[in-house]
């Protein structure tokens, strides 16, 4: 029963797997690792039946959602899912509109599966497909398209196998994130589903207004940005084991998804995670060539007492280019309790200030509080976030605006 429970879910796994390579060009090397991830499972199942039954698991928080897991901790197939939704309010300065539902661009919508096997005592093998849907995203609604929803703007996320050992580190290989993904966005204040160093996933998709009263043709995405490396691509990856905390990382590839690009991208980057009596510590920085005139350069660090649950992130990057060099350096402040039972409350205060982002000689500046309370029986965080937003070029005034988003987000 053991061997054609392991066997039968990743075998689901595989076949899903090995579509979905073929729908990014990639089935000769899906389809091959993906069976040897069903038959260590096969021989493993059949290794440990005569083996004495494992102890129970320790005992864990009781959800309104058990985990959605087919197997055990060394061979299981896993389903796992997120739904953010929300209102979004946003003042140009001239009008003030309201989006609803509204797709949470911090944090969106996605559903995904996980497949994990070890193949003996120091390795193992897993795979991960994710997709996200946000047919009304904050980062694409506007004063001109209220109320348009895309019903087919789902997106590929993740599509990917690795390879993994404690002691030789982890080698990655599929659509996924590149090395330097997230390093300029460490952040332990716990408020990330509404705000974080990229500021504009709150309220990207609308228009900012000049002085004299007319729209303009700049986006809140297009002056604020965090240059976070070069995201997701098809790609080779290496991490290194961690060493007393520290680890590094190297990647090389190219854009598949959306739209293919014949752009090969590469990064570097070097992680820390660790803890230190009260205080625990997270940092990252890395380097990343999106094309051949452009480096980025990018960092962040944050530090939380857990006694008192204050904390402080820190985050800034710079784009080496020929037009304009970027650059840009925030800052957040932050605070958690258990002031009810329910769970856990954050609370924080940030700041961004950035310099030719949008264009030559800009100025972009965003100060924003915070507020998330977790349900911690229902999986869910209830959100709140007010920011506001200031762009000025040489050339042109722009008129100050300030949005506010509320909302949910339910994991499963």
């Amino acid at each position: 029963m053991i061997f054609m429970a392991n066997a039968e879910a990743l075998a689901i796994f595989a076949w899903k797997g090995i579509i979905m390579a073929r729908y990014v060009g990639t089935t000769a090397i899906f389809g091959p690792l993906l069976t040897v991830m069903l038959a260590q499972s096969a021989s493993a199942a059949d290794a440990a039946l005569p083996q004495e039954p494992a102890a129970p698991a320790t005992e864990t928080r009781e959800t309104l959602f058990p985990k959605l897991r087919w197997g055990d901790d060394r061979h299981y197939l896993e389903f796992y899912a997120q739904i953010n939704k929300g209102l979004l309010v946003f003042d140009d300065g001239g009008s003030t509109l309201g989006y609803f539902p509204v797709d949470n661009g911090n944090s969106s919508s996605r559903a995904g599966l996980r497949g994990y096997t070890t193949l003996d005592e120091y390795w193992s093998l897993g795979a991960n497909l994710e997709w996200e849907w946000n047919p009304y995203s904050t980062n694409n609604v506007n004063q001109f398209n209220r109320d348009d929803f895309d019903w087919e703007t789902d997106l590929l996320r993740k599509a990917e196998i690795y390879l993994e050992s404690e002691q030789y580190g982890k080698v990655w290989l599929g659509q996924g994130s590149m090395a330097s993904d997230n390093t300029a966005e460490v952040d332990l204040s716990g408020t990330t589903v509404v705000g974080y160093s990229l500021v504009a996933d709150m309220a990207g998709g609308p228009f900012f207004r000049l002085d004299e009263g007319e729209l303009s043709s700049v986006h809140v995405k297009d002056a604020f940005t965090n240059f976070d490396g070069v995201s997701r691509k098809f790609r080779a990856r290496y991490d290194t084991p961690s060493f007393n905390g520290f680890s590094l990382a190297a990647s090389v590839g190219t854009q598949l998804v959306p739209v293919e690009t014949d752009i090969t991208v590469w990064d570097i980057a070097a992680r820390y995670d660790n803890t230190f009596g009260d205080y625990k510590f997270a940092a990252a920085v890395a380097f990343s060539q999106p094309n051949r005139d452009e480096g980025l350069y990018d960092g962040s660090f944050s530090i939380l007492h857990e006694p008192t649950g204050l904390s402080l992130t820190l985050a800034a990057a710079y784009s080496d280019e020929e037009v304009a060099d970027g650059r840009y350096g925030y800052v957040k402040l932050g605070y958690q309790e258990d002031f009810f039972e329910v769970g856990k409350t954050a609370l924080s205060v940030d700041a961004y200030f950035g310099r030719d982002i949008a264009a030559l000689d800009s100025d972009s500046t965003s100060f924003g509080a915070q507020i998330v309370q977790n349900l911690d029986y229902l999986q869910t965080e209830l959100y709140l976030g007010v920011r506001s937003y200031s762009y000025d070029e040489e050339i042109e005034d722009f008129q100050d605006s300030v949005a506010m988003l509320a909302g949910a987000r339910m994991k499963f």
